[in-house]
C-alpha cells in the first residue's frame, strides 16, 4: 500500500509539472509536485514512530509538524509559493486513502 502511495505520488507529479509547463505555470506546479512528493512519505513515518512504540498522539503530532516544516523549507529553499505545496502535501494524503480505499475492496 505505500509503495502504491509513492508511486501514485509520483505519477501524480510528474503530470502535474508537465500540465503546468504547458500552462505557463511551472512554479505552481513545481510547488505543487514537492508537496505531493514530500507527503507521500507519510505512511512510512507512520510505521516507523509505531515500530518504536510512539504514542499515537504524539506521533500524529510530530508528523504534522515535521512534514509542514519540510514542506515550507523545500519552498524557502526552492524559492517557489508555498501554498501549492501544501496542497500537494493535502493531496498525498488523499492519495493514500484512496490507495487503502482499493486495497480494502480488493480484500
Amino acid at each position: 500500500m505505500l509503495r502504491e502511495t509513492v508511486l501514485a505520488s509520483a505519477a501524480l507529479a510528474v503530470a502535474i509539472i508537465l500540465l503546468a509547463a504547458l500552462t505557463g505555470h511551472l512554479a505552481f506546479g513545481l510547488s505543487l509536485a514537492s508537496g505531493l512528493i514530500l507527503g507521500s512519505g507519510n505512511g512510512y513515518l507512520v510505521l516507523a514512530l509505531l515500530k518504536q512504540g510512539t504514542p499515537m498522539v504524539a506521533g500524529a503530532m510530530f508528523r504534522l509538524v515535521f512534514i509542514t516544516a519540510l514542506v515550507l523549507i523545500a519552498s524557502l529553499v526552492f524559492g517557489v509559493f508555498v501554498w501549492p505545496a501544501v496542497l500537494g502535501l493535502a493531496a498525498a494524503q488523499l492519495v493514500m486513502v484512496a490507495s487503502c480505499v482499493r486495497q480494502g475492496m480488493r480484500a
